[in-house]
């Protein structure tokens, strides 16, 4: 085996290796986190869920938080009245075909959206495809007339730079930036801590499985001093999705 191969496949058994990592999800401070089957795809995931998110929408009260996106959005829990409708393994356009059947009566007071890292698998020639996904990200940020936070994609560990490509990630990161200096949006990378003098590559400890932040505190604490009016008011019983 050549040593390009071999370590193809130690990224894979790696990758592999998250799903047992996201088998360990429970319920944590009253976020409910489900986790799909082998056979079930991230947008049969969303379809499944989707009445329940439609339900908590619908008690939302003036003033909350949406968050939204993929595994990243999912395990964000801010310090505020918030409703997370985050779906992991989604792409970005899987996120606004997602919103664009959930019902809002209420308007969010903001947004926050984390997606990407399901668009840049190294399979999917991502270098090729920057436009349409940042045409599918704006097309997010336009549903809503609120201020619209967009982070900055989240490094991978070296041990999935087979299957993640980090150069898209800082490509990608730096058209959101760009996307957002024309208004309509405001991109903050809470990430940054995170990274390694590659921008989208992990240091050595930041992840969990090579995909998975593994302390939020940082980011969310950013994240909260945008976002949140009143920290001291907390959302019951958010539901939060991830799938392999």
């Amino acid at each position: 085996m050549s040593i390009a191969s071999h370590s193809r496949a130690r990224a894979r058994a790696s990758f592999k290796m998250i799903a047992l990592a996201m088998a360990a999800a429970a319920s944590v401070g009253g976020v409910a986190h489900y986790r799909s089957t082998k056979s079930a795809s991230a947008k049969e995931v969303a379809a499944k869920v989707r009445p329940a998110m439609a339900a908590a929408l619908g008690r939302a009260r003036p003033g909350f938080v949406l968050i939204a996106g993929d595994s990243h959005a999912a395990a964000l829990h801010l310090p505020c009245d918030s409703v997370n409708v985050a779906v992991g393994g989604l792409k970005a356009r899987d996120v606004r075909a997602h919103l664009a059947r959930l019902p809002m009566p209420v308007e969010p007071s903001a947004v926050l959206v984390v997606v990407g890292t399901n668009d840049v698998l190294r399979k999917q020639s991502p270098l090729e495809r920057v436009d349409d996904w940042i045409s599918a990200v704006r097309q997010v940020v336009e549903r809503f007339r609120k201020v619209v936070v967009v982070t900055a994609i989240p490094p991978v560990g070296e041990e999935l730079a087979a299957i993640f490509d980090p150069d898209a990630i800082h490509v990608y990161s730096h058209r959101l930036e760009h996307l957002c200096s024309d208004g309509g949006c405001v991109y903050v990378d809470p990430w940054k801590t995170l990274r390694s003098r590659l921008f989208g590559l992990a240091r050595q400890g930041a992840l969990v499985d090579g995909l998975h932040v593994a302390d939020h505190t940082v980011a969310v604490r950013e994240l909260a001093g945008m976002l949140c009016r009143d920290p001291a008011s907390r959302s019951d019983g958010i539901g939060t999705v991830k799938v392999d």
